[in-house]
């Protein structure tokens, strides 16, 4: 079986094997990050590595920090799931993401806790 590297940073690595998306921190700790349709397609690790972000089949964010491993799903809802395509960080808890279309959309979140993560417009 082979996993194949998403993104690093100097103490995470962001990779998938089929489907299967996970993040392994440098301690050997590691989260499973859901299952992406068709595999993801690109993941980002927060410059600050307070969080990361898998996309594909929807976005999952996923908390670096204390308590590592909590994450929330966007866009990945029947009848509202986008394919994701790009990432890019845009601020410390803010990013943007290209759809197939070849559009860019921002996603703000919260610091606090990925539970508490939600949209902001």
């Amino acid at each position: 079986m082979t996993n194949r590297e998403l993104a690093r940073s100097a103490t995470y690595i962001v990779q998938h094997e089929y489907e299967q998306a996970s993040v392994t921190a440098a301690n050997g700790r590691r989260q499973e990050l859901g299952e992406f349709y068709g595999d993801p397609a690109v993941a980002l690790i927060d410059a600050d590595e307070q969080w990361c972000a898998v996309a594909g089949e929807g976005l999952v964010l996923c908390r670096l920090g204390q308590p590592f491993g909590q994450s929330a799903e966007y866009f990945r809802q029947p009848g509202e799931t986008v394919w994701i395509t790009d990432l890019r960080q845009t601020g410390p808890f803010a990013l943007e993401w290209q759809d197939e279309d070849g559009a860019w959309s921002a996603l703000a979140f919260e610091a606090a806790d990925v539970s508490a993560y939600a949209p902001r417009r």
